[in-house]
């Protein structure tokens, strides 16, 4: 969770593209957060499946905010971290306290709204600081998989809001925006694909983003271990499954990852939010989104989370991290070299 501040770093470490599938969603957030004054509406709502790339639309318009009101104060949160906090403020009977931080802000991103559903107590909270920050001029932007009709159990009063604001569809990108993907990661990555290639795997490959992603960078591995060049022959072989992806696991990524850091594995599973334990958790969370097709579900099942939006702002997180610090991507680069994903 980023904490209220002042021009905050928004990258994701990935190049971003506007799509036919993003563009309409695209115009909304940036109409939201170019306006120098009170936008008219002040809430938008972006939903669409997982990984078809809402949080990298979100973070691609961002610095245009930072830019344009440099005194503001912001808050990127998940909804479930938003209800952990809220939960805790209550625990400790600091419920005012936390609503004056938080009803106070200029704009506040919540991903995953749908992780909500049935926590009555959270909705009726939202509920108030949405109220409180579209009141005072503020700015909203919510991310769901779900359109606001189809959130279940939600407050009525809620799904009203969402429904006030700009509602915004991001559709799973077909061949062509697949194909666009691949080609400006190929070129951002430095990965030697040609278009040929790359076509191959957009026709072969129906798979959001994220996804693509993934299996670019997993090519890019398959090919170094095995020492074999990034050709058809080689794409082909590889999609029908004739060259097998190098054999890792959550289990081992952790492994590595405990010796790295120096803990064990009980820790790293652990509810314990030290920060040495939560950097390495993070980090394995990363690796195991990163080298493995698990699902976000089942990372966060391991490490004993309730939702896969932990997961997320992990990767997030790390991702933001790894450019910012030497020691963190040296150590990363130990952590893939001792699983043997790097031959140097």
């Amino acid at each position: 969770m980023s904490k209220p501040g002042k021009q905050p770093n928004f990258s994701t470490g990935q190049p971003f593209k506007i799509l036919k599938e993003n563009a309409y969603a695209h115009t909304a957030l940036s109409e939201l957060l170019s306006a120098k004054d009170v936008p008219d509406p002040q809430l938008a709502y972006v939903y669409g499946p997982s990984g078809c790339g809402k949080s990298a639309l979100i973070s691609s318009e961002l610095p245009t905010f930072s830019s344009t009101h440099p005194d503001a104060e912001f808050l990127l949160i998940t909804a479930s971290e938003f209800a952990a906090k809220y939960a805790a403020a209550s625990s400790n009977r600091r419920i005012p306290d936390f609503q004056k931080k938080i009803r106070s802000l200029n704009l506040m991103i919540m991903e995953d709204i749908q992780s909500l559903e049935n926590r009555h107590n959270t909705q009726r909270e939202l509920l108030s600081v949405i109220d409180e920050i579209l009141k005072q001029g503020g700015r909203i932007i919510l991310s769901s998989t779900k359109p606001p009709g189809e959130l279940a159990h939600f407050h009525k009063k809620l799904v009203n809001r969402f429904h006030g604001g700009v509602c915004a569809l991001i559709d799973p990108p077909k061949f062509q925006s697949r194909l666009d993907l691949l080609s400006l990661w190929a070129t951002s990555d430095k990965i030697p694909l040609q278009n040929k290639e790359l076509s191959l795997i957009a026709q072969k490959k129906a798979l959001s983003p994220r996804e693509l992603h993934a299996l670019l960078n997993q090519l890019q591995t398959v090919s170094r271990i095995n020492q074999k060049p990034m050709n058809t022959s080689f794409v082909k072989q590889y999609l029908e499954g004739n060259i097998e992806p190098p054999k890792t696991s959550i289990a081992k990524i952790t492994k590595s990852v405990c010796k790295e850091f120096k803990i064990s594995i009980k820790e790293i599973r652990s509810a314990n939010r030290s920060q040495q334990f939560v950097r390495p958790r993070q980090c394995a969370m990363f690796l195991a989104r990163e080298l493995t097709q698990d699902s976000l579900e089942k990372i966060a099942l391991y490490f004993n989370r309730k939702n896969h939006s932990t997961v997320i702002h992990a990767c997030r997180q790390i991702q933001n991290d790894l450019e910012m610090s030497p020691g963190l991507r040296q150590q990363v680069s130990r952590i893939k070299h001792q699983m043997g994903v790097y031959l140097f």
